[in-house]
Order: structure tokens, then C-alpha cells, then sequence
């Protein structure tokens, strides 16, 4: 039987591979983003919802801004907790099942190891407190949900850590990157597909889940990556202290987080962060020899 499928925040770098991942399935989605629904006005999410009467509504709507959430507090708390809330209140009306992503800037990163879905949350900074909320009132619900954290995305459709580099070897010979902080790079494509299979083998339990792709890295051994899949030889990058970035938020040293869960229930297991930053590198265009 076909599912009914609506697509939150469509238009985002997640949002976009969601669709393209779905849409192989037999599914008919909804999307919706911020033109068409404020997720921020509970009449207009459950009216949207209500409408279309989705199976799975998948949020990938966010304020991901994260030094700008210091001053814009109630902006991201909006849109990451109330927004998320809004979602879960139309899901328990309309009976649909929720699956929401979060992030690993709910922990503060002072583990020393990877941090399982049981593990205290401490966020740091006002983004990730923003999405605890979001979390919470999720969990407080009694609706239908799996909540997914993930981290360090990057994907063709927005801003990221892997295109920002690129700009920079353009016209830099040499480029600064903190060696301190850790977690698992991962490509908004696998995450999708990973949803998709989710939604196709669900099998109704409520709760939290951590995904991202395999393996581990600092934001300097990341950078590195990239300048060596992508062939920028003309600039180097060197390892620093975060302590040399003075920046509005403070993050996380360590918070890289342990995806066993998931592969359990699911037997969902992403490739390690290297090989899908070359799958990355051959879909914007660029090929590897």
C-alpha cells in the first residue's frame, strides 16, 4: 500500500535528498518549507497536515545558525522546539508518525567517547539547547516518533564545511583548521537513504537514534580529506587550537556519537565518511582517478 509521506523543510540540504530518496519508493509525498507552512503556528501546521493526512511526516526543517542563535534565542527556539512540538501535536491528531532530526549539540562533548542515545544531554550553546527542547517536547508527547541525531552534514543543496574549504583553496595558499574537536563527517545522501529504509522497515518503536556515517575525525583531518580527494595541492592546511577562534558559541570537543543502536534495530549501517565524501566529490562533478 502507498505511504503518505510529507517532507518538512523540502527546500533545505537534507530536505532535497529526502525527496530524491523517497522518491524510488511507493510513496506520495507533500513537501512543504517555509514559503508554504510556518511550522512556528500550530493552526497553520495541523490545517497543512490535516489536509494531506500523512503516514510519516519527516522534519528536516531547522535554525542551524549556530553563533547567531546566541542573539537570536527566541528566533531558534521558535523554530527547533516549537516548531518540532507544533509537528508532534498535528502527528498525534492526524495519527501520523513523526521522524525528526536533531544533533549532537545536544551533549557538551566532555565524554572522551562516543555518546549513545541513553547518555545525558548537556548542550553549550543556545542551538543545541533549542533542539533539546525540541527533543523533549517530543518525547513528552506520547505521539509517534523516532528522533535522529546526526552531525556534520554536508550535501549539494546548502551551505557547508566541505564547499566552504573548496572557496578557500580558490584563493588561499594556506588554511587554519582546529584539530580539538571531533565527530563523524556525514553526507546528507546517506542519511536519506536512511530514512527511506527506516520508513519502508519501521517497525513502531518509539525513541532516539543515532546516524551519521562511519568513523571518526577532527575538522583538521576533515579538511584534509577534502584537499586530497578533491586535488587542491595548491594550499595546505595546518592544525590549530579552537582556542584561536574566538566565536559567539561554544562547541562541543567531543561529540562524536555511537550509531550501534541503529544497526540493531534497523540494520542500518552508513559508509565510512572517506568513501562518502568521494561519492560527494564524483556528484557535484568532480572525478576521481
Amino acid at each position: 500500500m502507498q505511504k503518505i509521506i510529507a517532507v518538512i523543510g523540502s527546500t533545505g540540504m537534507l530536505g532535497i535528498d529526502v525527496n530524491a530518496a523517497l522518491r524510488g519508493s511507493n510513496v506520495l509525498i507533500h513537501n512543504f518549507n517555509s514559503v508554504n507552512l510556518d511550522i512556528t503556528e500550530l493552526n497553520n501546521v495541523v490545517d497543512a497536515l490535516t489536509r494531506v493526512k500523512p503516514d510519516y511526516i519527516v522534519n528536516c526543517a531547522a535554525y542551524t545558525n549556530v553563533d547567531l542563535a546566541e542573539i537570536e534565542k527566541e528566533k531558534a527556539d521558535k523554530v527547533n522546539h516549537i516548531g518540532a512540538l507544533n509537528l508532534v501535536i498535528a502527528s498525534k491528531e492526524i495519527n501520523a508518525r513523526l521522524i525528526h532530526m536533531s544533533t549532537d549539540y545536544v551533549f557538551d562533548g566532555l565524554k572522551h567517547e562516543p555518546y549513545n542515545e541513553n547518555d545525558d544531554a548537556i548542550p553549550l550553546n543556545e542551538y543545541g539547547l533549542s533542539k533539546l527542547k525540541g527533543e523533549n517536547a517530543i518525547k513528552d508527547s506520547k505521539a509517534s516518533y523516532i528522533i535522529l541525531r546526526t552531525q556534520w552534514l554536508y550535501g549539494k543543496n546548502g551551505k557547508n564545511f566541505v564547499n566552504t574549504i573548496l572557496k578557500l583553496t580558490d584563493t588561499k595558499k594556506l588554511i587554519e583548521v582546529v584539530d580539538d574537536q571531533f565527530g563523524s563527517p556525514t553526507y546528507t545522501k546517506d542519511v536519506a537513504f536512511a530514512i527511506r529504509d527506516l520508513i519502508a522497515n519501521d517497525k513502531g518503536n518509539d525513541g532516539v537514534y543515532h546516524l551519521t556515517d562511519a568513523g571518526y575525525a577532527s575538522w583538521y583531518e576533515f579538511a584534509a580529506e577534502i584537499i586530497k580527494v578533491f586535488k587542491r595541492t595548491n594550499c595546505a592546511v595546518v592544525p590549530v587550537s579552537s582556542d584561536k577562534f574566538v566565536r559567539p558559541a561554544k562547541r562541543p570537543a567531543d561529540s562524536r556519537l555511537d550509531c550501534s543502536k541503529i544497526k540493531l534495530d534497523y540494520k542500518i549501517e552508513l559508509r565510512n565518511w572517506k568513501d562518502a565524501l568521494k561519492k560527494y566529490c564524483y556528484d557535484i562533478g568532480y572525478f576521481i582517478i
